[in-house]
């Protein structure tokens, strides 16, 4: 009974850990990451202005972001395009728990850019049999994401960086 109960409590902050990042949800692009509760979401949030609060209840926080300049060097071309996603942040015992849905890049293209498209990253991160890809393009630009919107919702957090700029 001792081992089962320990190979639980050890199991679970694995269990936790594994759904941090990216990962495809019935065909939709999703991410999610755990930060420790040392900060207080609501200042947080705010301190981001790109960020929109739509609505607070029982400790969840929904909302979205618009133009959103990514500030990833180290991805292709496509990662330097704002984008806009939609993210709930969940206050979880001693954790909060952020997921971005809806996450797109916003692409400004023609000679005078005067051309926008916006683009669902499903088309750059998912395979056509709805797997997340696995080439290496593709996940520099994943990590590439991951540490931007890491950034935006990790402020405030030790250790983290915030990468998000105005336009």
């Amino acid at each position: 009974m001792k081992k089962l109960l320990f190979s639980l409590l050890f199991a679970l902050p694995a269990i936790t850990m594994a759904q941090d990042g990216f990962r495809n949800e019935n065909g939709s692009l999703v991410w999610q990451r755990t930060y420790p509760a040392a900060t207080n979401v609501h200042a947080m949030l705010d301190s981001q202005p790109d960020l929109k609060i739509d609505s607070f209840i029982n400790e969840i926080y929904a909302g979205s972001a618009d133009k959103v300049k990514n500030t990833c060097e180290d991805g292709s071309p496509v990662m330097r395009n704002n984008c806009k996603f939609d993210f709930v942040v969940k206050k979880e015992s001693d954790n909060y728990v952020v997921t971005v849905t809806n996450l797109k890049v916003i692409e400004v293209m023609g000679p005078m850019q005067a051309r926008t498209i916006v683009n669902r990253c499903e088309k750059y991160f998912v395979d056509a049999a709805n797997k997340v890809k696995k080439d290496p393009r593709t996940q520099k630009d994943m990590g590439c994401m991951d540490n931007f919107l890491s950034g935006i919702f990790g402020a405030g957090v030790e250790g983290s960086e915030v990468t998000l700029t105005a336009n």
